[in-house]
């Protein structure tokens, strides 16, 4: 289909139009309308789509890691001031039961 057709079937005046339509697509500066509105022209369906980078169990044992340190940090400065640190295996194993705990409550309080 030529460019005045496209413009006609998504309803703007002028070629010059679409070419804005393609630089806004490249650019990333073009709407959902409008992308929706150039689909149907096409014959086609508008499909946006959030995918994730990594698994979900692999976000929320991230997230729990960072949770559990930070909590920990807190902690091992307190225990420090009273000469009470544990050694760094030690520390080591309790972060990693801390984490596990933390994923197996379901990690819903992660994010509040």
């Amino acid at each position: 289909m030529s460019l005045g057709q496209f413009a006609d079937r998504i309803g703007v005046a002028a070629a010059s139009t679409v070419h804005d339509l393609e630089r806004g697509e490249a650019e990333g500066t073009v709407t959902i309308n409008r992308l929706r509105a150039a689909a149907d022209a096409l014959g086609c369906d508008l499909v946006v789509a959030v995918v994730p980078r990594e698994s979900l169990e692999s976000r929320v044992r991230d997230e729990a890691r960072r949770v559990v340190a930070e909590r920990a940090r807190r902690v091992n400065h307190s225990m420090a001031l009273e000469a009470q640190t544990v050694g760094e295996a030690e520390l080591r194993e309790m972060l990693r039961r801390a984490e596990d705990d933390v994923v197996a409550r379901g990690g819903r309080h992660l994010w509040g």
